[in-house]
């Protein structure tokens, strides 16, 4: 029996967003890790952001705005994402700096929850946009970003434990995403695999058991 492949590049690199081809797109960034766990261990650390502190440096804390049928004079939220729920990232654009840094605060709305099946071996995917309606974002002129995520069995270990594959690509469109590509282009790469890297690294030390 081969071993699991991960999904190569190139193939990420085509890939497109619910609404952006990748051939439209003005920037285009991706990422993918093998990681020996269970497709569900993957999800649930993934979609559960109060877990993010523990594995996630370019975005270590998530403030979440509303979710589906609770009202929000209510004081706690649960941190899982779903369908419709709507969330702030507080973004470290270069995690590895030495000095604190400011956050950059990004608007955004979960626009597609499909969780995976164990039973049937169907993947997994979430899907975040930009939040327009949200105070103080961009118009969707000046800058749309799309990015899904997808957690999928591609086979198991020798010693019969799973392997699941997360690959994330997201996609921009507009005018000011040729400043972003310029500024931010590089590093933003690093960070997905970092992001990637981040989730592997806690998932295999059992941080997202279920």
């Amino acid at each position: 029996m081969s071993s699991p492949q991960q999904t190569p590049d190139a193939t990420l690199a085509s890939k497109a967003t619910p609404t952006i081809d990748a051939a439209d797109a003005v920037l285009h960034i991706h990422s993918a890790r093998l990681i020996e766990a269970s497709t569900q261990d993957v999800w649930n650390a993934l979609t559960d952001t109060s877990t993010w502190p523990s594995w996630n440096t370019f975005v270590p804390r998530v403030t979440i705005r509303a979710q589906p049928g609770v009202t929000s004079s209510e004081s706690s939220l649960s941190p899982v994402l779903q369908q419709g729920t709507k969330m702030t990232f507080h973004v470290q654009m270069d995690p590895s700096a030495p000095k604190p840094q400011r956050a950059q605060d990004i608007p955004l709305v979960v626009a597609e929850f499909d969780p995976p099946d164990a039973a049937t071996k169907k993947p997994g995917r979430v899907v975040w946009t930009a939040d327009v309606s949200a105070s103080g974002s961009l118009p969707a002129f000046l800058l749309t970003a799309e990015r899904v995520h997808e957690v999928e069995q591609v086979g198991e270990t020798p010693g019969g434990k799973a392997v699941t594959e997360v690959r994330n690509w997201e996609a921009q469109v507009g005018y000011l995403v040729y400043v972003v590509r310029w500024m931010y282009g590089v590093q933003l790469k690093k960070n997905f695999e970092t992001w990637v890297q981040g989730l592997k690294t806690y998932v295999e030390k059992g941080g997202a058991a279920a």
